[in-house]
């Protein structure tokens, strides 16, 4: 780098300095305000984070003195196949609940802005499940897949498809998919309030403009709807693999991972390896990797949909 160019390096760089000093000396009364907020953000989040990724490298029951073993619970983590297990549930997690939820809440909020018939009953019935504890519902429909006298089957019995009837539950090949429906019938009333608030936001200009060229119903999603919405689907399809990463309450109420750690996922075996088998430096190994995963797929998500923004 020649010697001009070097100049123009570092004055760009000092610019930038300057600018930042300016901008907190016009606000430093709002970074004052916000003060306590970074603070229990760091007190809350980071220092504990910190102290898992430490405690990570130990192994530790909770009693006695923690053992430093380096990486040992990592290379035990790699080699376990109940956490593969888990990992997998977990994506399948991803693909189905938050494909289901964001197409469900997008149709939903459509039919309701439509103003089909009995529209707001509609609005307030399908956002009822969010309302509803997550313990309540697992409650619920562990009795409502009950094999014997549950209602699933009881119904499908009293319509003459007894063959369909199913251990929903006990069924190590169905369990995962009959929680992640419940799942997505307890969460889609979300994604629905979500998109409507921005369906709702498309300028009436633009949908009388479309009825007046006798756009049908079909093209004006296609065309207007979903373009107008993209925005607020990024964020959801974010926020619904988040979900997806961390899920536990559901599970564990309804088969605490079974049978036969069928349902696990990565929040029930960091559970039952910290508070069932008092290995805390190998849970916290588990929650580090979670970490990892998390972040790894938000970004590559992120990235993904800043190209898609890009090519539009």
């Amino acid at each position: 780098m020649d010697k001009s160019s070097e100049l123009v390096v570092n004055t760009h760089k000092k610019s930038k300095v300057s600018s930042l000093v300016d901008t907190f000396k016009q606000h430093k009364m709002s970074y004052l305000f916000i003060l306590p907020s970074i603070l229990l953000i760091l007190l809350a989040m980071v220092v504990p984070l910190i102290h898992s990724f430490s405690l990570s490298f130990f192994k530790w029951d909770g009693y006695s003195e923690a053992e430093f073993v380096g990486l040992q619970n990592y290379i035990k983590l790699l080699t376990d196949s109940l956490f593969w297990n888990a990992l997998t549930n977990n994506l399948k997690y991803i693909l189905l609940f938050a494909t289901f939820t964001v197409v469900l809440g997008f149709l939903f909020a459509v039919a309701i802005d439509r103003r089909m018939v009995g529209w707001r009953i509609y609005k307030f019935v399908f956002f009822i499940p969010v309302m509803l504890i997550t313990a309540v519902i697992s409650a619920l429909f562990a009795q409502v897949f009950e094999p014997n006298f549950g209602i699933l089957n009881t119904l499908l019995k009293t319509v003459g498809l007894g063959e369909y009837t199913q251990l929903w539950l006990g069924n190590p090949n169905l369990t995962v998919y009959s929680i992640i429906a419940v799942a997505i019938w307890q969460i889609t009333g979300w994604t629905m309030l979500l998109f409507l608030s921005s369906v709702e936001g498309i300028p009436t200009e633009i949908h009388d403009a479309a009825t007046l060229d006798g756009v049908s119903e079909w093209q004006r999603i296609l065309y207007i709807t979903i373009p107008m919405v993209k925005r607020m689907a990024y964020v959801i399809i974010m926020l619904q693999i988040i979900n997806s990463l961390k899920t536990f309450d559901l599970i564990w109420v309804m088969t605490q991972g079974g049978p036969n750690y069928a349902s696990d996922v990565l929040g029930t075996i960091l559970y039952r390896t910290a508070f069932s088998q008092q290995s805390f430096g190998y849970a916290s190994a588990i929650s580090v990797t979670m970490t990892v995963v998390v972040m790894i797929i938000c970004a590559y998500y992120i990235k993904v949909s800043k190209l898609a923004k890009i090519d539009e």
